[in-house]
Order: C-alpha cells, then sequence, then structure tokens
C-alpha cells in the first residue's frame, strides 16, 4: 500500500484525472446510445462498425461506479452519514424522478390512463426511460457505503473481497455458461453483490501505485477484454443470424479488464499529470466534469430531437462518428445554463 498515494487522492479536493476520466466516460455513454443499432444484428457495414464502437466505449458505466468508489469511500472524512445521505438524495435521487417524470410527459405516459400502480412500477424499474436503469445500482452503491467505508483501511479486506467476487460473479458463472454448465449462483459473494464490486475496486485502483510492468499486464488485459468481445459477439451474430449477446454484461470479466485498463491509463497518464500544473485548463475541466450528470440525464432528449429532424440518409456513420460529439456540446450548453438558474439547478447538479 503507498500510503502517500492514498493521502494524496483522500486530501484533494479535485482530482484532475477523475474529472477527465468523468468527461470521457459521460461523451462514451452518448456515443453508446447513438451507435445504438449495434444491439440488432444484420449483415451490414453499418453494424460492424456500430459494434466496433459499442465494444470500445463499453467501459464508461463501470467507471462511473469506480468514480463514485474513488470519491465517496473516505467520505466520513468530510461530513456525517446522515449529511452524506442527504448530499446523494439532492444530487441524484430528486433529478432521477424529475426526470422520469419529465420523460413521462414528452412521452405521454399518463398515470391516469395507465394507472397509478403501473406508472410507479415503471418509474421504480426505469422503462420510461431505459437508459435511466443506472439510477438503481448506484443507489444501492449509496446504501452500501457506509458499511464498505469502515473498511477503507483494510485494504486486504477490499482486496479478498473484490477477488472473490471477480472470481464467483464475473468469471466462474460467464465461463460455466459459455461451456454449457449450469453455475449454481448460490455460490456467490453476496456482500459484494451487483455494481458494488466496481466502487471497491476504483477506490483501491485511486490508491495504488502501479509500475509499468503491472500497467503493461494491466493494458494487454483490457486490450484482450476489447477483441475477445468483438471477435465473439461477431462470430456468434453472423452464425445465429441475431444478435447473440453472450458477451455483453458489464459485470463479466472482460468488462471489468477494459474498466480496470481505463482507470489505470487515465490515472498514470503523463498528459494529464502535466496538467495539474495549469490552473486554467483544471478549472475549465472541472466546469466540464462539473456539467456530466446533467448531461447523462438530458443526452437522450436532444438525441431523440437530431433523429427527429435529421433526414434518414444523414444518419450514417459519418452522423454516428461525429453526432454525439455535437449533442454533447449542445447538452453542455443546456446543462450549463440551466446550472444558472435558481431552483432549476437542483434538477442538473
Amino acid at each position: 500500500m503507498d500510503k502517500t498515494e492514498q493521502n494524496k487522492t483522500e486530501t484533494k479536493k479535485r482530482v484532475l484525472y477523475f474529472d477527465i476520466l468523468n468527461i470521457c466516460a459521460t461523451l462514451g455513454v452518448v456515443f453508446l446510445h447513438t451507435n445504438g443499432i449495434a444491439h440488432t444484428y444484420s449483415n451490414t457495414a453499418a453494424w460492424f462498425q456500430a459494434l466496433a464502437i459499442e465494444v470500445l466505449f463499453y467501459w464508461p458505466v463501470p467507471i462511473f461506479f469506480m468514480l463514485s468508489g474513488a470519491t465517496l469511500m473516505n467520505y466520513r472524512s468530510r461530513y456525517t452519514t446522515a449529511e452524506f445521505f442527504k448530499k446523494r438524495f439532492m444530487r441524484t435521487v430528486i433529478p432521477f424522478v424529475v426526470w422520469t417524470l419529465l420523460t413521462a410527459a414528452v412521452k405521454r405516459i399518463n398515470p391516469l390512463v395507465i394507472g397509478e400502480k403501473d406508472f410507479i412500477n415503471r418509474c421504480f424499474n426505469t422503462s420510461i426511460e431505459n437508459v435511466y436503469w443506472f439510477f438503481i445500482p448506484l443507489f444501492a452503491i449509496y446504501i452500501a457505503m457506509p458499511v464498505i467505508s469502515r473498511l477503507k483501511d483494510e485494504r486486504g479486506t477490499l482486496w479478498y473481497m473484490f477477488g472473490s467476487a471477480f472470481l464467483l460473479n464475473s468469471f466462474l458463472p460467464f465461463l460455466f455458461s459459455f461451456v454449457g454448465l449450469k453455475w449454481n449462483y448460490s455460490l456467490s459473494m453476496p456482500v459484494v453483490g451487483g455494481c458494488l464490486l466496481f466502487a471497491i475496486l476504483g477506490y483501491l485502483l485511486a490508491t495504488t501505485e502501479f509500475d509499468i510492468k503491472k500497467r503493461i499486464v494491466i493494458y494487454c488485459l483490457g486490450i484482450f477484454g476489447i477483441l475477445l468481445r468483438y471477435t465473439a459477439t461477431v462470430f456468434l451474430s453472423v452464425r445465429d443470424g441475431v444478435i447473440n449477446k453472450t458477451f455483453f454484461g458489464y459485470s463479466e470479466f472482460f468488462s471489468v479488464f477494459l474498466a480496470i485498463a481505463v482507470f489505470v491509463l487515465f490515472k498514470e497518464s503523463k498528459i494529464i499529470k502535466k496538467l495539474e500544473n495549469n490552473k486554467k485548463a483544471a478549472r475549465i475541466i472541472s466546469k466540464l466534469s462539473g456539467c456530466s450528470f446533467g448531461v447523462y440525464l438530458i443526452h437522450m432528449f436532444v438525441l431523440r430531437l437530431f433523429l427527429r429532424i435529421l433526414p434518414l440518409s444523414y444518419q450514417g456513420f459519418v452522423f454516428r462518428l461525429a453526432g454525439p460529439v455535437i449533442i454533447y456540446l449542445i447538452a453542455v450548453t443546456i446543462v450549463f445554463i440551466l446550472k444558472k438558474i435558481p431552483v432549476i439547478k437542483h434538477i442538473v447538479p
């Protein structure tokens, strides 16, 4: 354990590579949703291109969970648990509810027509806006944080929890399924269920130094995850004639490899470390990062508007490659403006 690295991560108000990871992950999410045709197989160049983007940008969601762990594991040094939950409620629960209701209004989903229970079910299970599924496992991480934060200094225990969860929840179930065996899910790591694995992993990676040999191994595993997922999905989908999602799943081992590689790559980036001394650049990056959550909340509104007004002939590869950047910039601008408006600013924290 490197105490200097751990103390640096815990005491700095802002960590530049956290902000840059946050920005890039948000842009990555927009790339994923702009290339949604990857989820419907067709023997066309467009599908192969979209799948490549899907595979290359599969890391943002795990990275968001990892950043939550990296930034919140030491919350006790800053405020009480009651304040922790109050802050999380204001920053995530209220925006989730408000934007879900706004989406329902835009889609004309009326609780008086479908019934109150059905409406609540759709809200809670995020079927009104599918991309908001992210909130539920995020809330689960928040609920677990007062417990796992007690283990902040028990790094051996945290590494054991991660290793056991990776083996029993991420690797062996997939391996059994792939070779046609049935995994007994009673053998799992229940205390690290769901996406909590990523929160623990984010804290551990943020507070651990990796020498060049370890980094090379990590990067090779990340590349292996990309190549495995792309080639296997292409082979299986072409064979079946429909999209085969065997190699889909954020908690699967190949996704974990990719997320670790990306996190460490940003953490160890010499370019990012040089930017730490540029106060103006750091300030701009901090502002952009502060808009990321708002961008996540509204980007589907912007994307759907684009798809409605943009002729079908223009919705090809160029749009799916350049469109996410345009959508991101428009969403950032909107969020930046909304943040200046009293009351409204609380729904784009």
